[in-house]
């Protein structure tokens, strides 16, 4: 650790990632903290006494240790193929716990002798963006757990997020284990309260106050998804 602190002393990237309000940091060869900005420490709720530097994923109080062998996995293929690695984390992050994916990329970290010395992380937020958003050139949201509105009840916000991915009220209803009939109930209850008619009416107001960026927190698999990265042949 004394001879990789001594070489981020003359690291240009170091003032960057301090001052940056994205995620930046560095581990050793053996996945071990050297250096986490500010923006990681929010990110992940660490209290400011905590020491990261020379701790591995699995010792950090947070949630996303229990993940810790894929990311040390991660950090490995990083040095080992010399490329890029790069992963989406969802979890509830931060001090108000919200949801929100992180796109996360792994670069090997190398000393003036291109001898490996470990991995240098970088992350930000990754915006949501639907295509009612993208045609209408609003800017990207967030991912929301908590619905944009107290009009609808638990079994109702529900529908409203499967009828806004384009499935009828029998889909529906298998998905929820309910019957059709049920499902067409909530439909005209949901219709009624948003003060439309039709499914176009409806879909008009869910994009105006916000449903499209909504997904009920149950159905959500909190974790860390990979993404291959390949050379070109």
């Amino acid at each position: 650790m004394t001879n990789i602190n001594n070489l981020l002393k003359s690291f240009p990237l170091i003032s960057i990632m301090k001052s940056s309000n994205d995620i930046w940091g560095i581990k050793d060869c053996e996945s071990r903290f050297v250096y986490a900005n500010r923006a990681f420490r929010e990110f992940l709720n660490i209290p400011a006494w905590f020491k990261i530097e020379g701790k591995r994923d699995e010792q950090l109080p947070t949630p996303v240790a229990k993940f810790a062998s894929e990311l040390k996995k991660q950090d490995l293929d990083a040095i080992s193929s010399g490329q890029r690695v790069t992963l989406i984390k969802t979890h509830f992050f931060g001090r108000e716990q919200k949801l929100q994916p992180y796109l996360y990329e792994k670069f090997p970290f190398y000393n003036e002798n291109n001898e490996c010395w470990g991995t240098v992380f970088y992350g930000k937020k990754l915006d949501f963006i639907s295509p009612q958003q993208y045609a209408s050139k609003i800017t990207p949201s967030g991912l929301k757990v908590a619905p944009p509105m107290k009009l609808f009840n638990k079994l109702e916000l529900r529908i409203i997020f499967f009828i806004l991915q384009s499935m009828n009220a029998k889909e529906v209803a298998k998905k929820l284990h309910r019957s059709p009939r049920t499902i067409g109930n909530a439909l005209c209850r949901i219709y009624r309260k948003s003060k439309v008619n039709s499914l176009q009416e409806f879909k008009n107001f869910c994009y105006k106050v916000g449903f499209d960026c909504y997904i009920p927190p149950e159905f959500i698999p909190l974790g860390i998804q990979f993404i291959e990265n390949r050379r070109a042949s």
